[in-house]
């Protein structure tokens, strides 16, 4: 029978030697490995961002392509502003024409200002103050109101009279955008 001597020089180089083993192999290995699947994480979410923005500037692209041509469409309906011509006349020639077309009283038409977009756009605003019936004032604030000819009505004010329920005075700011010529 062989008999087990315990020596506490051998079980002490042992100890030490899976110490060392420990320190400079096993805890290292473990570290690689958690810094190699943090690390893979990280690239994979890179990847899926990149991705998704690859998928995004695809999307922009098109509607952008959309944009552009819609864009085109719009500006071919504005009114074109000859480079000698007031625009205030345009603004009011426009006002005018809409409110040819309904029994309203017109107690003030006034243009107020051009603001130049660029070198071949502008928008000129001015104030109409009309007084008549509500579905009227509503009709001619819809012909005001017409995106596709550069029109919109930037601000509304409506009083009405209790005296008079039935009419209405409308205060309307109204925009005209124009190309130039």
């Amino acid at each position: 029978m062989s008999k087990f001597t315990f020596n506490i020089k051998s079980v002490g180089l042992i100890a030490i030697g899976v110490i060392l083993l420990a320190e400079y192999l096993i805890i290292p290995w473990f570290e690689w490995v958690d810094n190699t699947q943090l690390s893979i994480i990280s690239q994979q979410n890179t990847l899926i961002k990149q991705e998704k923005l690859i998928e995004r500037a695809q999307l922009l692209e098109t509607q952008r392509d959309e944009l552009a041509t819609k864009f085109t469409d719009t500006l071919a309906n504005l009114a074109i502003v000859a480079k000698g011509e007031d625009s205030a006349i345009v603004w009011l020639k426009e006002v005018e024409t809409h409110l040819a077309k309904y029994d309203v009283e017109v107690n003030q038409k006034s243009p107020l200002r051009e603001i130049q977009i660029n070198d071949s756009f502008a928008v000129f605003a001015g104030r109409v103050n009309i007084k008549g019936n509500y579905s009227e004032i509503l009709n001619i604030i819809g012909n005001f109101e017409n995106y596709s000819v550069g029109n919109r009505v930037r601000q509304l004010r409506l009083n009405s009279n209790k005296a008079t329920p039935h009419r209405v005075i409308a205060d309307i700011e109204f925009i005209k955008v124009f190309k130039r010529s």
